[in-house]
């Protein structure tokens, strides 16, 4: 192996090594969970601010709770619970309110259970069942400098207008009065429209009444719209976000913000110069939470802080982040005779799975939320094989069926292209024997070498970029198909074969006894065929190129191999379903009439465009070398003079 050879796999090596490492160890070391998050006393509770008769231009005060508040208890109750059903009339969502802040507690996903290699499975996925406060709750003095204060009264359920379809809660805090309307969206529309993603949303009207004889001024209020963190070990923290939709733009910020490489650390902001701000949320790999105010309830800014939440099945701490929806500063007249003043605030929030095709479906009512799928640049590749994925999966019954369906689509698209890529590199093979002959002509002269290379390129009308492109093309579907996977709450707990029982997991059938800086090896049986196809196939490749390309190209199954074996199961299977078909299509590639090494007729020679990248290569190295022959004649005329 060369130099350059050597430093370019050793790279990959460590670079691989590296990302392999850093992927099984992403839990963060333990922090004390920050003050703002922590449930209310009743000592603290009465210092939670109440509505004041204030100005809205006067300075925030922290006034004495009024009497007419009712103490929080310590640990919030559940005190009502909707559950929503899909088209088909399955329960699919759970929503729990408590009685402190009147908000929701937790969003049960229904037969979404929690399984990972750390964690048995038990029960279903909660969304923010581990932070402190429910999404709902209203909060008081947002700012920069300090933590906000969160609503701590005790709402009631109004059973009057609470059914199975809608919980009401209500609340006095001083002269304020508070009600609360939580209700399930239908699925299906009165013209008929099926919309699923209705199955995970709700409405939520805030409506507050003046009952006292001064104004109330509403300054810096929000609503919160939930915290986030990893679900469980399976999961990376690197996908939890907190999310907006701001001028059209989807926006979405890690923890890693607060704490940015200059600067000082930041425990919380309060941004109010947004432009046209739609909706805030937050996100985890595989389910989101969307709060969306209508256009006169919402406020161009929002609040954000990083926090600390346990994991519902191991207790242990992982990093999270919060969200809140600013809320339009407003007065509330002081109440007339007979007629309170009163404001009513208005709110969409979808709680839920990260499906594509879900999403896709409810932007008229929460625009652009299909972002949240976060397929980036690669948006334009990814939405098609996700789309494919779930047609064949309605076809066949398995996610694992459908991705070697999809990849069937992928490789018979790009079935010209790989033809006659083949037959480039079968031709490049043949002129192998030239090439060798050439560098033995001229052993200390590699430019001369170049140049004598692209000429037998140009006589027998071969492309030297010709054996690339389907690689190069491949690149972008296999992170397109990469984007998908870390995205998709289908796979979640989806089976395919035997010992590959979660689609969205590593397929370990056993881990070795034994840790290497504190991580267990575990036996992935999927990356190990992938690695043996992909060796397969490249020996059926006609070998062509330079010493160093195929050097570096032998050395891909063990790039792929480092790269998939600690990624979900589903992206090693794609892969080796990859390799396999194109070893089929090789196979029929190779009955076909082979190509031969002729010389291409002058008169008929497709000349090669003017000022393209061919063109431009071949002047530069003429000039290279007509520099070069030059310093040689110039030193012989120096080494001349001197004798």
């Amino acid at each position: 192996m060369d130099k350059t050879s050597a430093i370019v796999v050793g790279s990959c090596i460590a670079l691989l090594a590296a990302n392999w490492w850093y992927t099984s160890n992403q839990t963060p070391p333990a922090q004390a969970p920050q003050a703002q998050t922590a449930p209310a006393t009743p000592a603290e509770t009465a210092a939670a601010p109440a509505p004041t008769a204030q100005p809205l231009d006067s300075p925030a005060t922290a006034p004495a709770t009024p009497a007419e508040v009712t103490p929080a208890t310590p640990v919030p109750q559940v005190i009502a619970t909707l559950t929503s059903t899909d088209s088909q009339g399955k329960p699919v969502a759970r929503y729990s309110f408590r009685d402190i802040g009147g908000s929701i507690q937790s969003v049960d996903m229904l037969g979404q259970a929690i399984n990972s290699t750390k964690e048995e499975l038990r029960g279903d996925v909660s969304i923010n069942s581990n932070v402190p406060q429910g999404i709902g709750t209203l909060m008081f003095r947002l700012s920069n400098d300090a933590a906000p204060a969160f609503d701590q009264t005790v709402y009631k359920v109004d059973t009057a207008n609470t059914n199975d379809k809608q919980v009401t809660l209500l609340a006095r805090m001083g002269d304020l009065t508070v009600r609360k309307v939580y209700k399930l969206v239908p699925v299906t529309a009165a013209e008929g429209k099926v919309t699923e993603g209705n199955a995970y949303t709700l409405t939520l009207d805030v409506s507050v009444w003046n009952t006292g004889s001064a104004p109330l001024g509403v300054t810096n209020w929000g609503l919160y719209a939930g915290g986030m963190s990893q679900i469980n070990h399976s999961e990376g923290s690197i996908y939890t976000h907190y999310i907006m939709l701001e001028n059209g733009d989807f926006e979405k910020e890690t923890r890693g913000s607060f704490d940015p490489f200059f600067g000082s650390a930041k425990q919380q902001i309060y941004v109010t110069d947004c432009k046209k701000l739609e909706w805030v949320g937050t996100m985890s790999q595989y389910y989101a939470t969307v709060v969306m105010p209508t256009a006169d309830s919402a406020r161009n800014a929002y609040y954000a802080a990083p926090t600390r939440y346990k994991l519902p099945v191991t207790g242990e701490e992982v990093d999270g982040v919060e969200i809140a929806a600013g809320i339009p500063d407003f007065t509330l007249a002081a109440q007339a005779p007979g007629m309170p003043s009163m404001r009513t605030l208005s709110y969409r929030i979808f709680t839920g799975p990260k499906l594509n095709l879900m999403l896709e479906d409810m932007t008229q009512d929460i625009p652009r939320i299909e972002q949240i799928m976060d397929y980036g640049w690669l948006y334009l590749i990814s939405y098609p094989m996700n789309w494919l994925i779930n047609i064949f999966h309605d076809w066949f019954g398995n996610w694992g069926w459908a991705i070697v369906a999809m990849t069937f689509v992928v490789r018979l698209v790009i079935w010209p292209l790989y033809r006659k890529s083949y037959m480039s590199m079968k031709r490049m093979s043949l002129l192998q024997p030239k090439m060798k002959e050439l560098k033995e002509k001229y052993p200390d002269d590699q430019q001369k070498v170049s140049m004598e290379m692209m000429r037998l390129y140009k006589e027998y009308g071969i492309s030297p970029f010709g054996g690339c492109l389907p690689m190069f093309l491949q690149i972008p579907i296999f992170f397109a198909f990469f984007y998908v996977l870390q995205t998709a709450a289908e796979l979640r707990g989806a089976p395919f074969l035997g010992w590959v029982t979660d689609l969205s997991q590593m397929d370990t059938v056993c881990t070795l006894p034994f840790t290497i800086l504190g991580w267990e090896p575990a036996i992935n049986v999927l990356p190990f065929i992938m690695a043996a196809s992909m060796i397969a196939m490249m020996k059926m490749t006609p070998q062509a190129g330079d010493p160093t390309q195929q050097k570096i190209m032998k050395f891909m199954p063990v790039m792929f191999f480092l790269f998939c074996y600690t990624y979900p199961s589903a992206l090693a299977l794609y892969w080796t379903t990859t390799n396999i078909i194109s070893i089929i299509q090789t196979l029929i590639i190779r009955r076909l009439p082979q190509p031969t090494l002729e010389k291409v007729d002058p008169k008929k020679q497709k000349q090669p465009k003017k000022g393209g990248f061919l063109d431009r290569m071949q002047r530069m190295m003429e000039e290279q070398q007509k520099a070069l022959d030059e310093q040689k004649r110039q030193a012989a005329m120096r080494n001349n003079g001197k004798q």
